[in-house]
């Protein structure tokens, strides 16, 4: 992997470290079901055009404890600087964060060079029981400025000094590395307790009810409240 590959996958294996009793290592590809109608994920996209907020619908028969966006099928999600987020907000009761992985497609690869923004809870009060909706998921991605300066960190933390100076200018990081994704449109993956074998994986889908920019607040309520 070349030296610039390096800097921009953002994140060390050891930050999955203490998830893995909540995200268990990759089992066999036919687990996961398809979403369908019975789990739907509904996505905000604000004027700034990096903040998401995420509503989930639960229409299957078992509670859900732990979500993912940008995991459980294409498009996957790239880690880099333009992809760590600055804020990842969590409804009530739920621990949310980012996670860097191996691209699955490759399963013998173990290089870090995939993201995704993961949400969990171990409260049997806060999962989204079936035929309800939890809103308070949020994914806020970094301004150009923000890229650079998790540029220099990432120098920094490879013992690279690091000064503004050193920032890439012909092309700007910006330029270098792909566009931000559109995280209206990706993958997500739901499950009751974690377990692999009880979630179900679609797409994220854009909410085109929320005409005012905000998403009125549908924490545990019925659909269509």
């Amino acid at each position: 992997m070349s030296r610039w590959s390096q800097l921009a996958v953002v994140g060390p294996v050891l930050a999955l470290a203490p998830h893995l009793a909540a995200d268990p290592a990759r089992p066999p590809d036919e687990c996961p079901r398809p979403a369908g109608s019975e789990y739907v994920v509904k996505a905000l996209r604000f004027s700034d055009g990096r903040s998401y907020a995420f509503v989930v619908t639960n229409n299957g028969p078992k509670p859900i404890f732990s979500v993912s966006i940008g995991w459980g099928g294409p498009p996957y999600i790239e880690g880099s600087v333009k992809t760590e987020p600055t804020n990842v907000g969590s409804p009530t009761g739920w621990k949310g964060r980012h996670l860097n992985h191996p691209d699955p497609r490759l399963p013998k690869s173990h290089s870090p060079t995939h993201i995704r923004y993961y949400w969990v809870t171990d409260d049997d009060a806060m999962a989204i029981a079936p035929g309800r909706s939890l809103s308070g998921f949020s994914v806020q991605l970094p301004t150009p400025r923000e890229m650079e300066l998790a540029w220099l960190r990432s120098r920094e933390s490879q013992g690279v000094p690091a000064e503004p100076s050193d920032l890439p200018r012909d092309p700007p990081i910006n330029d270098r590395l792909p566009p931000q994704p559109d995280l209206t449109r990706v993958s997500f993956r739901v499950a009751d307790y974690a377990r692999w074998c009880g979630a179900a994986v679609g797409t994220v889908v854009p909410d085109l009810g929320a005409e005012d920019g905000s998403l009125r607040r549908r924490e545990n309520v019925e659909p269509g409240d």
